[in-house]
């Protein structure tokens, strides 16, 4: 082994040196410190907003949950609505099929009544034009029958009404 000798120059570098180096491993230590502290007041408030988060996230499950719920109920309620409804509308289809074939055997029947008008309207004209010239002497002579032929009697009930 050889061994090493160290000048008082040299002996004051390497102090300086380590003082230097020792100051800069310090500012770094302190550095990586306050780093780390920053970190774990940034996890914390990180962890607390977590906490009020999940919490939240449960009360809105349940209000989900509830409104699932309710859903659920009108969804059925509809769906037995719109069964009423379509038994309703197929009774009504049944009515509005008998109604109109109701209106139709009307319409024929107003028609046939029409015919029938048109024919008797002439007679009655006739009769109404026969009634007018009746006069008080002719209803007179009507009254001295003591039996009146049936012929009369049947015009006289005509009239009558």
């Amino acid at each position: 082994r050889r061994p090493n000798y160290c000048t008082p120059k040299s002996f004051l570098e390497l102090i300086s040196f380590y003082i230097k180096m020792l100051s800069e491993k310090q500012n770094s230590v302190s550095a990586n410190c306050e780093r780390l502290e920053r970190g774990l007041a940034i996890m914390e408030q990180v962890q607390s907003k977590v906490e009020g988060l999940k919490e939240d996230l449960k009360i809105t499950m349940v209000q989900v949950d509830e409104k699932k719920a309710a859903t659920a109920v009108l969804i059925e309620q509809v769906t037995k609505a719109s069964a009423i409804a379509a038994e309703e509308k197929a009774a009504a289809d049944v009515e509005a099929e008998k109604t109109s074939k109701l209106a139709a055997d009307a319409a024929e029947l107003q028609a046939q009544a029409d015919g029938e008008l048109s024919e008797a309207m002439p007679a009655m004209k006739a009769a109404a034009e026969a009634v007018d010239c009746l006069d008080k002497s002719s209803i007179g002579e009507l009254k001295g029958f003591g039996k009146p032929p049936p012929e009369c009697i049947d015009v006289c009930a005509c009239a009558g009404f």
